[in-house]
């Protein structure tokens, strides 16, 4: 009877082991096939100009119908706060599955208080695995 006891035992701990073996593996999920880099700074002295700037991140497919992939706003700040290039800003953002295929427009939309809004656009073409937008603003 103990060597039966003992058999039953020895299978349910195997059988316990193997399914927390198998249900803790964790599985690797691929790296992101297509990344932006957002760089933001300045070379211009603005010590002067305490206008309200609001940056935002901007990725959206191509064409007429453009679908908007990132609109991303930054903290709002002065445009003498917009750090120089040593202290510069770096975002980086995936391009959503789905669209590592997609001609890109990609880059800064800013307003700047009583004066308006502009922007800083750039392609990024199908395939192209990184991207870098770097805009020194002026």
């Amino acid at each position: 009877m103990k060597k039966h006891q003992l058999t039953l035992i020895m299978g349910v701990l195997c059988a316990g082991l193997s399914m927390l073996f198998t249900a803790c593996k964790k599985s690797a999920e691929p790296s992101p096939s297509r990344t932006i880099w957002y760089i933001l700074y300045t070379k211009e002295d603005f010590a002067s100009v305490k206008d309200t700037i609001r940056f935002r991140l901007r990725m959206q497919t191509t064409g007429t119908t453009g679908r908007v992939l990132l609109d991303s706003s930054i903290a709002p700040m002065k445009v003498s706060e917009i750090p120089d290039s040593l202290h510069r800003l770096v975002f980086t953002k995936n391009v959503p599955p789905g669209h590592e295929h997609d001609n890109l427009v990609v880059g800064f939309i800013y307003d700047i208080d009583n004066v308006g809004e502009s922007w800083f656009l750039d392609s990024s073409t199908a395939g192209q695995r990184t991207k870098t937008v770097e805009y020194s603003f002026r």
